[in-house]
């Protein structure tokens, strides 16, 4: 009698994201209660790997967390990247462009 053997592979991945401190500036978030990152609406979208019209598609879909000192909208860094992870493990990414899917 012939045994039947099960083989399991398990791949664990990571990413590194890197932001230069010129894009980014250290302001409170009153939604996170903390000083966090914040990112300008361009760098945001270079993060989520799209322009910057298809970003403001999102940014009024999503829930990130937004400020607005001295006029300029920013993006906290926190909540976009917590975004991008529960799409990526809610399985929500358009496979063409690698960014979270928009549902309407």
């Amino acid at each position: 009698m012939a045994t039947k053997r099960t083989v399991r592979i398990t791949i664990d991945t990571s990413r590194l994201l890197i932001v230069l401190r010129g894009t980014s500036a250290r302001s409170w978030c009153e939604q996170c209660a903390a000083e966090v990152d914040m990112v300008p609406v361009e760098s945001a979208a270079e993060l989520v790997q799209v322009d910057a019209q298809t970003f403001q598609h999102l940014l009024a879909r999503e829930e990130f967390h937004r400020s607005k000192p001295h006029g300029q909208v920013r993006i906290c860094l926190n909540s976009l990247l917590k975004s991008i992870q529960r799409k990526s493990l809610e399985g929500g990414f358009d496979s063409s462009s690698g960014i979270p899917a928009v549902e309407d």
